[in-house]
């Protein structure tokens, strides 16, 4: 898709591409997948999970129980055998290559409690299918709006979360890297994740870019 892009696609194209990506990112996969579901870090009005559940339709980061499953393995073995994105067990590769828990025997603890979200269910049940009748509308409409829309911030979700998930395990604990927020909406402070992962402010300090944080902020009750 990066092909047709380049050839038919003009610069505020790549823009528009990238800041939808950015809104993706901070409502969906680090606020929504990441903080309120996988951490329960905070609370908020009822609308907010729809939302969350159906802009990851647009992420390629797959059904909100499956990265759960997966992201809360990887905190009980951080780094460790049984962590689906350790650097030091998987190597660079194998991380940088992840399928977000769709190769991962996820243990039952890790899901017994989201199971039970009705909402959660539908969309792992119908998860592909949504996701191929949402690209399907966009061909229909316009192919332009296939690739920057849907092909292009999936391309920028992979690549930001596969450096997130090396850089910042590199040296075979958690660390910090302001580099993995370019993509990641302030992901990138993954040291103070692990050492307080149920803090929806990610970023502690006012340099530490994470518009997450100021978006939760504003949501949350």
């Amino acid at each position: 898709m990066i092909v047709p892009a380049i050839l038919y696609g003009e610069l505020w194209m790549f823009l528009i591409s990238f800041l939808w990506w950015y809104l993706i990112a901070i409502v969906s996969i680090s606020g929504g997948y990441h903080r309120y579901y996988s951490h329960g870090a905070f609370k908020t009005k009822k609308w907010y999970p729809y939302v969350v559940n159906f802009l990851g339709l647009f992420s390629g980061a797959g059904p909100v129980l499956t990265w759960v499953g997966a992201h809360r393995m990887h905190h009980f073995y951080s780094d460790k055998e049984g962590d689906p994105h350790s650097y030091k067990v998987k190597g660079l590769m194998k991380v940088y290559l992840n399928t977000w828990g769709y190769d991962t025997n996820i243990e039952r603890r890790c899901i017994k409690k989201i199971m039970k979200d009705k909402l959660v269910r539908w969309f792992y049940n119908h998860y592909f299918k949504l996701k191929i009748a949402v690209a399907a509308i966009l061909l229909a409409i316009d192919p332009l709006l296939f690739i920057f829309l849907y092909a292009i911030p999936i391309v920028f979700a992979f690549h930001g979360y596969s450096i997130l998930n090396t850089l910042s395990h590199r040296s075979g604990q958690p660390r910090n890297s302001f580099i993995t927020n370019i993509l990641t909406a302030g992901e990138g402070w993954h040291a103070n994740h692990h050492e307080q992962p149920w803090n929806w402010k990610i970023g502690w300090k006012w340099w530490q870019f994470d518009p997450t944080a100021h978006f939760i902020r504003m949501i949350k009750v």
